[in-house]
């Protein structure tokens, strides 16, 4: 009896072992999922970063314009964002509007909050660029018989995309990370999806280091490209600052 307690015993460590050891075969059947997951979470985050810097332009307009009820609005629409956290304004979106009769479905849910949230920051992004714009040249426009469209095009507003055109992709990398977020909200995104499969598998290890390397990828892609069209699309900036 004692000679069989040492084999028992590495049969069940064996077991353990082979239970513990990291293996990514289970988790093929699952790759379209997580892919899918993956396609959801870069198509909202392309939906927000549009739909918000158009909107962040239009708040910061509003904010460095004449009118002061306009500017106190959008100053506190800027402040109240980026002073709360994004899970929060995500349940109020997603939980505290059917008390209103409004019900959102969860990828409607992200892409409104993601977008509001964006906003904000792209807000302060393009006052940052619009301030780096030396007032001297906006003079030198007028002495030159520039019309005020024609100032605010070549002398203000592409010079100060460019300027800020490194924070915009930093922004576009971040909102797509704070997609996972969704998953909060049921929103069928990677993390979610990472999540499901872990649940199946148990197999957590294995399926958060694949989760960790596609965000890492698509990260790594984003600002890949963002390089290329700084130095492809911005060609003709020589530079703004003084």
């Amino acid at each position: 009896m004692e000679d069989q307690k040492p084999s028992t015993h590495a049969a069940v460590h064996g077991q353990d072992h082979l239970h513990m050891a990291l293996y990514f075969g289970d988790l093929l059947p699952y790759s379209s999922l997580l892919l899918e997951g993956l396609w959801t979470g870069l198509y909202i985050t392309l939906v927000a970063m549009l739909a918000g810097s158009a909107l962040g332009v239009l708040v910061y307009l509003g904010k460095v314009g004449p009118g002061k009820p306009l500017s106190v609005l959008c100053t506190f629409y800027i402040e109240a964002i980026r002073n709360t956290p994004l899970l929060v304004q995500l349940y109020l979106i997603y939980f505290a509007l059917p008390a209103l009769g409004v019900n959102l479905e969860p990828v409607w849910a992200a892409v409104i909050g993601l977008t509001l949230n964006n906003a904000a920051y792209t807000a302060e992004i393009y006052r940052a660029g619009f301030e780096s714009v030396p007032r001297g040249l906006r003079e030198a426009g007028k002495a030159l018989g520039m019309k005020p469209a024609q100032i605010v095009r070549y002398i203000i507003l592409l010079p100060a995309t460019r300027n800020v055109f490194p924070a915009l992709t930093n922004q576009l990398i971040l909102l797509f990370l704070a997609s996972s977020i969704g998953s909060i909200i049921s929103l069928p995104e990677l993390t979610n999806a990472i999540m499901s499969v872990s649940n199946t598998t148990y197999r957590t290890i294995e399926v958060l280091a694949v989760g960790g390397l596609l965000y890492l990828a698509v990260s790594a892609l984003m600002s890949l490209i963002s390089k290329r069209a700084e130095t492809t699309i911005f060609r003709w900036a020589v530079g703004t600052h003084v």
